[in-house]
Protein backbone atom coordinates (compact mmCIF):
# COMPACT_ATOMS: atom_id res chain seq x y z
CA UNK A 1 0.00 0.00 0.00
CA UNK A 2 1.52 3.58 -1.40
CA UNK A 3 2.63 5.75 1.59
CA UNK A 4 0.34 8.67 2.21
CA UNK A 5 2.04 12.29 1.40
CA UNK A 6 1.25 14.22 4.25
CA UNK A 7 2.70 17.56 2.62
CA UNK A 8 -0.37 17.47 0.39
CA UNK A 9 -3.20 16.90 3.79
CA UNK A 10 -4.07 13.55 2.34
CA UNK A 11 -6.55 11.92 4.25
CA UNK A 12 -8.02 8.41 3.24
CA UNK A 13 -11.72 7.78 3.43
CA UNK A 14 -11.85 4.20 4.48
CA UNK A 15 -15.50 4.07 5.80
CA UNK A 16 -17.90 2.20 3.86
CA UNK A 17 -21.01 4.43 5.16
CA UNK A 18 -20.02 7.47 4.40
CA UNK A 19 -18.77 6.51 1.05
CA UNK A 20 -22.37 5.46 0.12
CA UNK A 21 -23.73 8.47 1.64
CA UNK A 22 -21.26 10.33 -0.88
CA UNK A 23 -22.25 8.09 -3.75
CA UNK A 24 -26.57 8.91 -2.89
CA UNK A 25 -25.88 12.50 -2.27
CA UNK A 26 -23.79 12.89 -6.19
CA UNK A 27 -26.93 11.46 -7.41
CA UNK A 28 -25.22 10.20 -10.81
CA UNK A 29 -26.94 9.07 -14.11
CA UNK A 30 -25.58 6.54 -16.59
CA UNK A 31 -25.51 9.38 -18.95
CA UNK A 32 -22.99 11.71 -17.15
CA UNK A 33 -19.25 11.79 -16.85
CA UNK A 34 -17.81 12.55 -13.35
CA UNK A 35 -14.50 14.37 -12.47
CA UNK A 36 -13.06 13.63 -9.35
CA UNK A 37 -10.24 15.38 -7.47
CA UNK A 38 -7.82 12.89 -6.15
CA UNK A 39 -7.67 9.39 -6.74
CA UNK A 40 -6.23 7.73 -3.37
CA UNK A 41 -6.72 4.56 -3.37
CA UNK A 42 -9.17 4.75 -5.93
CA UNK A 43 -12.39 3.41 -3.02
CA UNK A 44 -14.53 6.29 -4.18
CA UNK A 45 -13.05 5.86 -7.50
CA UNK A 46 -14.40 2.59 -7.89
CA UNK A 47 -18.03 3.62 -6.87
CA UNK A 48 -18.56 6.13 -9.15
CA UNK A 49 -17.23 3.93 -11.90
CA UNK A 50 -20.34 1.41 -11.05
CA UNK A 51 -23.08 4.27 -11.62
CA UNK A 52 -21.54 6.86 -13.96
CA UNK A 53 -20.96 6.69 -17.77
CA UNK A 54 -17.29 8.07 -17.64
CA UNK A 55 -15.01 9.20 -15.06
CA UNK A 56 -12.35 11.26 -14.92
CA UNK A 57 -9.90 11.12 -11.96
CA UNK A 58 -6.74 13.03 -11.61
CA UNK A 59 -3.98 12.30 -9.24
CA UNK A 60 -0.88 14.01 -8.43
CA UNK A 61 1.14 11.60 -6.17
CA UNK A 62 3.01 9.71 -8.63
CA UNK A 63 2.80 6.27 -6.52
CA UNK A 64 -0.82 6.63 -5.82
CA UNK A 65 -1.28 6.91 -9.51
CA UNK A 66 0.78 3.88 -10.39
CA UNK A 67 -1.00 1.72 -7.76
CA UNK A 68 -4.77 2.86 -9.08
CA UNK A 69 -3.98 1.87 -12.65
CA UNK A 70 -3.17 -1.91 -11.29
CA UNK A 71 -5.84 -1.54 -9.30
CA UNK A 72 -9.14 -0.15 -11.25
CA UNK A 73 -9.47 -1.68 -14.04
CA UNK A 74 -12.97 -0.28 -15.38
CA UNK A 75 -13.38 0.87 -19.21
CA UNK A 76 -15.05 3.68 -18.18
CA UNK A 77 -12.38 4.64 -15.80
CA UNK A 78 -9.77 7.45 -17.16
CA UNK A 79 -6.96 8.42 -15.03
CA UNK A 80 -4.38 11.03 -15.02
CA UNK A 81 -1.34 11.45 -12.95
CA UNK A 82 -1.29 15.62 -12.79
CA UNK A 83 -2.72 18.51 -11.08
CA UNK A 84 -6.27 18.99 -11.53
CA UNK A 85 -6.19 22.26 -10.63
CA UNK A 86 -3.69 23.72 -13.10
CA UNK A 87 -6.06 21.72 -15.85
CA UNK A 88 -8.20 23.64 -18.71
CA UNK A 89 -10.79 23.07 -21.54
CA UNK A 90 -12.21 19.61 -19.38
CA UNK A 91 -15.66 18.96 -19.87
CA UNK A 92 -17.53 17.54 -16.84
CA UNK A 93 -21.38 16.97 -15.20
CA UNK A 94 -20.67 16.36 -12.12
CA UNK A 95 -17.41 16.64 -9.34
CA UNK A 96 -16.56 14.59 -6.78
CA UNK A 97 -13.80 14.63 -4.11
CA UNK A 98 -12.45 14.43 -0.48
CA UNK A 99 -10.11 17.50 -1.27
CA UNK A 100 -7.03 17.19 0.28
CA UNK A 101 -7.51 19.88 3.31
CA UNK A 102 -4.31 21.48 1.57
CA UNK A 103 -6.04 22.10 -1.67
CA UNK A 104 -9.68 22.59 -1.06
CA UNK A 105 -8.97 27.00 -1.40
CA UNK A 106 -7.53 25.73 -5.07
CA UNK A 107 -10.53 23.54 -5.78
CA UNK A 108 -13.35 26.11 -5.02
CA UNK A 109 -11.50 28.85 -7.04
CA UNK A 110 -10.96 26.27 -9.97
CA UNK A 111 -14.38 25.14 -9.56
CA UNK A 112 -15.65 29.17 -10.09
CA UNK A 113 -14.08 29.26 -13.75
CA UNK A 114 -15.61 25.85 -14.73
CA UNK A 115 -19.04 25.14 -16.22
CA UNK A 116 -20.78 22.16 -14.50
CA UNK A 117 -23.89 20.88 -13.34
CA UNK A 118 -23.12 20.00 -9.51
CA UNK A 119 -20.40 18.86 -6.90
CA UNK A 120 -20.33 16.87 -3.97
CA UNK A 121 -17.10 17.42 -1.67
CA UNK A 122 -15.59 16.58 1.37
CA UNK A 123 -14.11 19.44 3.34
CA UNK A 124 -12.40 20.37 6.54
CA UNK A 125 -15.53 21.76 8.87
CA UNK A 126 -13.66 25.00 9.43
CA UNK A 127 -13.11 25.60 5.45
CA UNK A 128 -17.36 24.97 5.22
CA UNK A 129 -17.38 27.56 7.99
CA UNK A 130 -15.06 30.18 5.94
CA UNK A 131 -17.82 29.25 2.11
CA UNK A 132 -20.65 30.24 4.35
CA UNK A 133 -19.01 33.17 6.66
CA UNK A 134 -20.98 36.88 6.04
CA UNK A 135 -19.76 39.51 5.73
CA UNK A 136 -18.20 41.66 8.62
CA UNK A 137 -17.94 38.49 10.63
CA UNK A 138 -14.03 36.99 11.75
CA UNK A 139 -14.49 33.99 9.36
CA UNK A 140 -15.34 36.39 5.83
CA UNK A 141 -12.48 35.96 3.97
CA UNK A 142 -12.12 36.28 0.02
CA UNK A 143 -13.34 32.53 -0.56
CA UNK A 144 -16.27 33.39 1.26
CA UNK A 145 -17.40 35.97 -1.14
CA UNK A 146 -16.17 34.26 -3.92
CA UNK A 147 -18.11 31.26 -2.85
CA UNK A 148 -21.48 33.32 -2.29
CA UNK A 149 -21.11 34.82 -5.78
CA UNK A 150 -20.67 31.67 -7.70
CA UNK A 151 -22.62 28.74 -5.85
CA UNK A 152 -25.21 27.42 -3.90
CA UNK A 153 -23.77 25.26 -1.13
CA UNK A 154 -25.86 23.45 0.82
CA UNK A 155 -23.81 20.97 4.02
CA UNK A 156 -25.48 17.59 4.03
CA UNK A 157 -23.73 16.02 6.34
CA UNK A 158 -20.60 15.73 9.02
CA UNK A 159 -17.82 13.26 8.95
CA UNK A 160 -16.00 12.24 12.14
CA UNK A 161 -12.33 11.75 12.30
CA UNK A 162 -12.58 7.89 12.57
CA UNK A 163 -14.09 7.57 9.19
CA UNK A 164 -9.96 8.36 7.45
CA UNK A 165 -6.56 7.36 7.75
CA UNK A 166 -4.72 8.26 8.71
CA UNK A 167 -7.03 10.32 11.22
CA UNK A 168 -6.58 13.80 10.83
CA UNK A 169 -7.28 16.09 13.88
CA UNK A 170 -10.45 18.07 12.39
CA UNK A 171 -14.14 17.20 11.71
CA UNK A 172 -15.03 17.14 8.24
CA UNK A 173 -18.28 18.12 6.01
CA UNK A 174 -19.69 16.76 2.31
CA UNK A 175 -21.49 19.79 0.78
CA UNK A 176 -23.04 19.92 -2.33
CA UNK A 177 -22.29 22.59 -4.61
CA UNK A 178 -24.63 24.03 -7.44
CA UNK A 179 -23.11 26.64 -9.98
CA UNK A 180 -24.96 30.06 -9.99
CA UNK A 181 -22.14 32.38 -12.12
CA UNK A 182 -18.67 31.89 -13.26
CA UNK A 183 -15.69 34.74 -13.15
CA UNK A 184 -12.65 34.87 -14.47
CA UNK A 185 -9.20 33.81 -12.96
CA UNK A 186 -8.59 37.76 -13.37
CA UNK A 187 -11.20 38.31 -11.34
CA UNK A 188 -10.66 36.05 -8.94
CA UNK A 189 -6.49 37.25 -8.54
CA UNK A 190 -7.98 40.49 -7.53
CA UNK A 191 -10.12 39.34 -5.46
CA UNK A 192 -7.99 38.12 -3.42
CA UNK A 193 -6.19 41.41 -3.94
CA UNK A 194 -8.84 43.90 -2.16
CA UNK A 195 -8.63 40.87 0.61
CA UNK A 196 -5.41 42.04 1.62
CA UNK A 197 -6.36 45.48 2.57
CA UNK A 198 -9.91 43.91 4.25
CA UNK A 199 -8.99 46.09 6.67
CA UNK A 200 -9.62 49.62 5.07
CA UNK A 201 -11.84 51.65 3.79
CA UNK A 202 -13.35 50.03 0.64
CA UNK A 203 -14.10 53.17 -1.33
CA UNK A 204 -10.71 54.02 -0.56
CA UNK A 205 -9.07 50.86 -2.29
CA UNK A 206 -11.28 51.22 -4.71
CA UNK A 207 -10.06 54.58 -5.64
CA UNK A 208 -6.20 53.88 -5.71
CA UNK A 209 -7.45 50.62 -8.07
CA UNK A 210 -9.23 53.67 -10.45
CA UNK A 211 -12.70 52.16 -9.62
CA UNK A 212 -14.96 54.60 -8.79
CA UNK A 213 -17.71 53.65 -5.94
CA UNK A 214 -19.28 54.80 -2.56
CA UNK A 215 -19.05 52.16 -0.04
CA UNK A 216 -19.16 55.13 2.83
CA UNK A 217 -17.62 53.65 5.54
CA UNK A 218 -17.48 50.10 5.25
CA UNK A 219 -14.40 48.30 5.26
CA UNK A 220 -13.26 45.93 2.32
CA UNK A 221 -14.25 42.69 4.65
CA UNK A 222 -17.93 44.38 5.35
CA UNK A 223 -18.92 43.91 1.93
CA UNK A 224 -21.38 41.80 0.25
CA UNK A 225 -20.03 39.25 -2.41
CA UNK A 226 -21.73 41.06 -5.22
CA UNK A 227 -20.14 44.14 -4.43
CA UNK A 228 -16.82 42.97 -3.74
CA UNK A 229 -17.06 40.91 -7.18
CA UNK A 230 -18.32 44.42 -8.84
CA UNK A 231 -15.08 46.13 -7.92
CA UNK A 232 -12.75 42.66 -8.49
CA UNK A 233 -14.25 42.68 -12.09
CA UNK A 234 -13.29 46.66 -12.76
CA UNK A 235 -10.09 46.73 -11.58
CA UNK A 236 -7.68 47.70 -14.73
CA UNK A 237 -4.50 48.26 -12.59
CA UNK A 238 -3.62 45.97 -9.71
CA UNK A 239 -0.13 47.84 -9.17
CA UNK A 240 -1.74 51.03 -7.48
CA UNK A 241 -3.49 48.70 -4.38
Amino acid sequence: MPNITKTLGQHMLVDARVLGKIIDAARISKNETVLEAGTGRGILTAELCKVARHVVSYEVDRKLYQQAQERLQFQNLELANADLFKTTGLRFDVFVSNLPYSRSRDAFEWLAVQKFNRAIVMVQEEFADKLAARPGSKNYRAISALAAHCFAIERLFSVGRQSFQPQPKVESVVIRIVPTNTVTKETIKNLNLLFSKRNKKASTVAAKARVKVDFGSKRVDQLAPGDLIRVAESISNVCSI
